[in-house]
């Protein structure tokens, strides 16, 4: 029994550092940001604050910006995820090929974007790739004899610009991911499917992709939670214009806190994402797990 309490014990030891730090870096602020959601306080003068209740999420569901920015961030979750998942599974596949040569230097470029920071992928790509008249893209569009559109002072190109950048900068961990759990699959899988006379996207649906869903599971929440609360880059790409086209909810909530001083306001749309992103993620491993009990 005295042997059996000691492990438990030490076992805390190990345990209690992860606990503190998730109390102080997530836990803690959740709370202080639920407080002050309910009550009407601003930027400079936090000394003064009245108890409002849910009448700041009952404004916010009225507010038509607060709405727009609710589907202007689905839009940009929806894209960088689907686009990232099919992006990264292709290159996985291209470099898991046993005729690849140089695997360690072609992952190394593929993975180059991931090393980068946010806010120095959007400068980047604001003026090399989407600048209208010397950017690369409308140099490559106008080699075509196509003109380009001036990407992200437009508003129906906007968003579709800054999906695209930060796609290309969270691929790499889709690609890094899902090729670790192609190697993890027997090469006899394979010979049997060849064997059974499985084309390749047969063999892809009822062998690949059922042996790594729990892969997919994994890298779709990280691209889907990283994407939904992106700011840097959309900021220092286009500061959430033109005509709030790329306004999400980050955005919002930075300028009804810092340029509108509203931080009741600002906590409110802050809590409201993470109320539908913990919503989201469980729908999805609630989903998961009926399929993988349905397969059983």
């Amino acid at each position: 029994m005295q042997n059996n309490l000691n492990r438990f014990t030490r076992g805390w030891y190990f345990v209690l550092p992860g606990l503190i730090a998730m109390l102080l870096i997530v836990v803690f602020p959740l709370t202080i940001a639920f407080r002050f959601s309910l009550h009407d306080v601003f930027l400079y003068d936090f000394g003064n604050q009245w108890f409002v209740g849910l009448e700041n999420y009952l404004y916010a569901i009225q507010d038509p910006l607060f709405l727009n920015s609710v589907r202007v961030t689905a839009l940009f979750t929806i894209a960088n995820t689907v686009g990232c998942l099919v992006i990264g599974m292709l290159v996985a596949f291209l470099l898991s090929g046993k005729k690849i040569r140089f695997k360690p230097g072609w992952m190394a470029l593929f993975l180059m974007p991931f090393v980068m920071t946010p806010v120095i992928v959007g400068i980047t790509w604001r003026l090399f790739m989407w600048e209208p008249d010397f950017g690369v893209v409308n140099q490559v569009l106008g080699f075509f004899g196509i003109g380009g559109p001036h990407w992200l002072t437009d508003r129906s190109t906007a968003l579709f610009a800054t999906a695209l950048t930060n796609a290309w900068h969270l691929t790499p961990m889709a690609i890094l991911v899902l090729y670790a759990a192609l190697t993890t699959i027997p090469e006899e899988l394979y010979e049997a499917a060849r064997v059974d006379g499985a084309g390749p996207f047969q063999t892809l649906w009822h062998v690949v992709l059922p042996m790594i869903r729990a892969h997919i599971l994994f890298v779709s929440i990280i691209i889907m939670t990283s994407a939904f609360r992106e700011f840097d880059m959309i900021f220092t790409m286009t500061g959430g214009g033109p005509g709030r086209s790329t306004t999400v909810m980050s955005i919002l909530a930075y300028n009804r806190g810092i340029a509108n001083q509203d931080m009741g306001m600002a906590n409110t749309i802050a809590f409201t994402m993470f109320i539908i992103m913990a919503v989201v993620a469980w729908l999805y491993i609630k989903v998961y797990k009926v399929n993988k009990e349905a397969s059983e």
